[in-house]
This record gives C-alpha cells, sequence and structure tokens, in this order.
C-alpha cells in the first residue's frame, strides 16, 4: 500500500541571500511570538500571512 502524501507535497529546500537588517527584523519577530519558533518557520509563518494579506486585497495584493 504507498504512502499517503501530505496534501502540501513534498518540502523543497529553499536557499536564500538576505541582508543582516532583514533577518534581524525576522529574528525580533520571532522572539515576540510565545512559542518562540526557529528561524525557518519564522520565515514560513511570515510568508504565508503575508500570502494571505494579499488574498483579501492587502498592500500589496493585485
Amino acid at each position: 500500500m504507498p504512502a499517503k502524501l501530505d496534501p502540501e507535497g513534498e518540502p523543497k529546500r529553499l536557499n536564500i541571500v538576505a541582508p543582516a537588517s532583514w533577518v534581524k527584523k525576522i529574528d525580533d519577530w520571532r522572539r515576540s511570538q510565545p512559542d518562540l519558533p526557529n528561524l525557518s518557520e519564522a520565515i514560513r509563518r511570515l510568508v504565508e500571512a503575508g500570502l494571505e494579506a494579499t488574498k483579501k486585497g492587502g498592500k500589496h495584493g493585485r
């Protein structure tokens, strides 16, 4: 019997380069979260929030 697939598909690794000031802003945000997510999880949450905001007619929605 084949394994059940994750509904979001198999994870993909991303490598990005970002200015230290940008990373600091993310780190400051994650430290304000009650569960203190690691940097990768913080980035996932922030990206998801940004994508949701664009669906709701946010500042950069198209």
